[in-house]
């Protein structure tokens, strides 16, 4: 058991924080990448147009205050409510987790946000890894592994990707991200969401139904 366990944490957390780091040094130490980074943006803002600039100005904010935040609060409140203990609990720490540790890894990293036109919309902080990419992401999958036994299953996977896709790509797309910096922001989401998730299946099994408990 305690082996299943470790390994789980292996290929669930440890690899894609190992590869979160890995990412990290070559953002700061090797300058061809942030190049490569720079040149993308400037491709893809030659299909730019002020209505779409309008639209995914709007529409990148249902990553965070107008989408993943109420929709967090909502569904920990039902599953409260349902008595699904477990699973409110555990998709509440995992974006209460992500709202910590992406402000931390900005912090490490510093990595000036990019400016290569004039019109990107102003952004304090710095910019890998993106935090709306890291909620999205983790708001996501952590309704995946809720889901792991439910028909609806498939259709949160392939909705929920069109989801974090279209995020992640509205803030390359806006300018006030590198795409290294959306990359990082899912690494950081799955290594968080899945390391926890694991880590309370083993010390806290969740059951699919709800509690009997008065």
């Amino acid at each position: 058991m305690e082996q299943n366990f470790l390994k789980s944490i292996l290929w669930g957390m440890a690899l894609p924080l190992a590869a979160l780091v890995v990412l990290g040094l070559v953002v700061a130490i090797y300058p061809t990448l942030p190049a490569w980074d720079a040149a993308f943006l400037l491709r893809l803002h030659r299909y730019a147009t002020p209505t779409l600039n309008r639209w995914i100005a709007i529409l990148t904010d249902l990553g965070t205050v107008w989408g993943v935040l109420p929709a967090t609060l909502g569904l920990v409140a039902v599953a409260f409510w349902q008595r699904r203990w477990h699973q409110g609990t555990y998709l509440g720490l995992t974006m209460l987790g992500c709202m910590v540790l992406n402000p931390l890894a900005k912090l490490l990293w510093h990595r000036v946000r990019p400016a290569l036109w004039e019109g990107v919309p102003p952004y304090a902080g710095f910019s890998f890894p993106s935090g709306h990419a890291t909620y999205s992401m983790a708001f996501v999958l952590a309704l995946v592994l809720l889901t792991l036994d439910s028909p609806q299953r498939p259709w949160i996977v392939a909705f929920g990707s069109l989801f974090v896709g279209f995020i992640g790509f509205s803030r390359v797309y806006l300018g006030v991200h590198f795409p290294s910096d959306v990359l990082g922001g899912w690494l950081l989401a799955t290594a968080w969401t899945v390391g926890l998730y694991q880590v309370m299946v083993q010390f806290w099994p969740m059951p699919l139904q709800p509690s009997e408990e008065a």
